[in-house]
């Protein structure tokens, strides 16, 4: 009975957080302008579950945090830049794909056929790159390419990892169309915290070292190899 109880106090903050941080990443969106702060503001939601991640495995420094609103902020005028700089050529890349699609259903191209397959490929791709690359961006102390080519790269050494997050996504915009009132509630917040834990837990992520005052350390790029890759 305990454990029920458990369970249910567990389930309870765990969504009283997603919902705050969900009206987090709404102020902050509005805070830039949505154009210039919808990045920033998922880069935030996704450098605040991380180090979620981190306090749970008991890593140093992470115990003692400050307030989520405080955190939340810092991040995301961290992120202000190199947020933006990942986010606009995903943004460029699926007006591209969205644009073929409609161009294809439009008019007569010969080997129509081949090229809708192709083009489906691609957005399959952009979708497991547009999934994992925030959890990338921030663990990562590297450039916005950088982290765009790892996402991509992560698509090839680890397809099921990227399909699981590209899974996450396709279920969560289903679940939303069904239940609209959720997308309210939790909006990005719900796939968001699914593909931080199905990355962080994937063993794929090197785990950085802690500094006094529980900032993880930066690195720059290093070998492929996870254990010795630079993180944040």
């Amino acid at each position: 009975m305990r454990n029920v109880l458990d369970w249910h106090v567990r389930i309870g903050d765990l969504g009283r957080r997603l919902l705050w941080l969900q009206l987090l990443w709404v102020a902050h969106t509005l805070l830039g302008a949505v154009v210039l702060g919808i990045a920033p503001a998922t880069a935030a939601v996704h450098a605040v579950l991380r180090r979620d991640q981190m306090a749970a495995e008991g890593w140093p420094g992470t115990a003692e945090r400050e307030r989520l609103p405080r955190e939340f902020h810092r991040a995301w005028r961290r992120e202000l830049v190199p947020a933006n700089a990942v986010g606009l050529p995903l943004v460029a890349g699926w007006a591209l794909v969205l644009l073929d699609h409609r161009l294809l259903r439009t008019t007569e191209v010969a080997g129509a056929g081949a090229l809708q397959v192709l083009l489906w490929v691609l957005t399959l791709v952009l979708m497991c790159v547009t999934a994992t690359v925030w959890v990338l961006q921030a663990h990562f102390a590297e450039g916005p390419f950088r982290v765009l080519r790892r996402a991509l790269v992560l698509v090839v050494a680890r397809p099921l990892i990227s399909l699981g997050g590209a899974a996450v996504l396709a279920a969560t915009a289903c679940l939303y169309y069904v239940v609209p009132g959720l997308a309210v509630v939790f909006g990005i917040m719900a796939p968001a915290w699914v593909t931080t834990a199905l990355v962080w837990r994937s063993g794929i992520l090197p785990r950085p070292a802690a500094t006094s005052d529980g900032e993880p350390t930066a690195a720059s790029d290093g070998a492929p190899t996870p254990a010795l890759a630079p993180a944040r």
